[in-house]
């Protein structure tokens, strides 16, 4: 057993050495991607909000003009007006480049730019927390530290075991003793407390991971060539809406080439909130007008709804400012372990190492 217990504190200690930095920055850069909707409105509430409210909603007549003047851009419109005071957001991709463009929602004229989008806060923090602004090297860096942690919530469950009840019950508390106690308890007791959230944060996140580094390595990227839609856009809407009442249209994504579908992502209202704001959709013809797949999550077979799910869970963004508070701070929880992890390390005591006697030299 002893010998057990010296192998998992190894496993415990080497992988918070090495992958302590990353599990810190990730954690932190998570804490407060939790609010990222929240910064973002904030920090461009001037540009999205309208001088007079509007009565309505026409795409139709602002769609086609912003096209036209963005071509190679992918258009997409990431969320439809939740006040008659917002303006209509458009967001325009092109690889790693955002730009966006806000308009009215009626009469399609153009409120603001933000021609560098991509420059902004919350997206610098949302590419450093995926890829440590270090592209592929750093979302493989990111997954390897991803899976860093969940070794170093397992081997730390097997090292504490025995005082995850004293710490439940608040019979385990920060010790004042010296600098190294009080380190060591911390430790214990923030691990302890953040055990459940740590291996669902891991399960969750190297989903996602897995997908980004997964598609990182294939094939070269399409070129965007977005069409024109020669029916109404407004039209799909409507009929979407009386085809499925129960269907909360949040995003629209339109075809980057000729072969592409036009897409409304969204939720059914009765569907629980841990489902997420855009993992269900309909397809249309841009075409024709007409539609085609229903694709809704509730339908799918658990394997996948299980899959599905892992994403937005992992964001925290599916509720309210409760669920997100708990989410910043389960998410500061590695950061601080990570912390005290190395000051534990780097204040270790010092091994003794016994001198070999002197030789003894007989005279002759």
């Amino acid at each position: 057993m002893a010998k057990k217990l010296k192998q998992t504190f190894a496993i415990h200690h080497w992988c918070g050495l090495i992958a302590g930095i990353f599990i810190l920055v990730i954690s932190l850069s998570g804490a407060v991607l939790v609010f990222d909707d929240n910064i973002d409105e904030a920090s461009f509430r001037q540009e999205s909000t309208l001088t007079a409210p509007a009565n309505s909603l026409r795409i139709d007549a602002s769609f086609e003009r912003v096209r036209q003047q963005n071509p190679g851009w992918e258009v997409r419109i990431p969320s439809l007006p939740a006040a008659p005071t917002q303006a209509l957001h458009y967001e325009l991709r092109q690889g790693q480049l955002r730009k966006w463009i806000f308009v009215h929602p009626v009469t399609g004229s153009e409120q603001a730019t933000v021609a560098q989008a991509h420059n902004r806060f919350s997206y610098l923090l949302l590419n450093l927390h995926y890829n440590l602004l270090a592209g592929t090297a750093g979302k493989i860096v990111v997954l390897l530290a991803g899976l860093a942690l969940l070794l170093l919530t397992i081997t730390g469950f097997l090292l504490y075991r025995k005082s995850i009840l004293k710490v439940l019950t608040f019979k385990k508390r920060v010790s004042g003793k010296n600098r190294r106690a009080f380190f060591s308890s911390l430790h214990n007791i923030v691990g302890v407390w953040s055990l459940v959230f740590n291996l669902f944060m891991c399960v969750t996140g190297l989903s996602l991971a897995i997908t980004v580094v997964g598609n990182a390595f294939k094939g070269g990227k399409k070129e965007i060539v977005s069409p024109a839609i020669p029916v109404s856009i407004d039209a799909m809407l409507l009929h979407a809406g009386q085809t499925y009442p129960a269907f909360q249209v949040t995003t629209i994504r339109f075809p980057k080439n000729a072969e592409g579908k036009l897409q409304l992502l969204g939720r059914q209202a009765s569907d629980p909130a841990y489902y997420g704001k855009y993992y269900s959709s309909l397809q249309f013809n841009y075409k024709t007008g007409e539609m085609g797949k229903a694709d809704f999550l509730k339908d799918q077979p658990w394997s996948k709804r299980f899959l599905t799910v892992l994403h937005p869970l992992h964001f925290g963004d599916y509720a309210g400012l409760f669920v997100q508070l708990l989410y910043c701070v389960g998410g500061i929880m590695p950061g601080v372990l990570s912390i005290s992890g190395f000051i534990l390390w780097r204040f270790r005591p010092k091994r003794t190492t016994r001198k070999a006697p002197a030789a003894a030299y007989k005279t002759a």
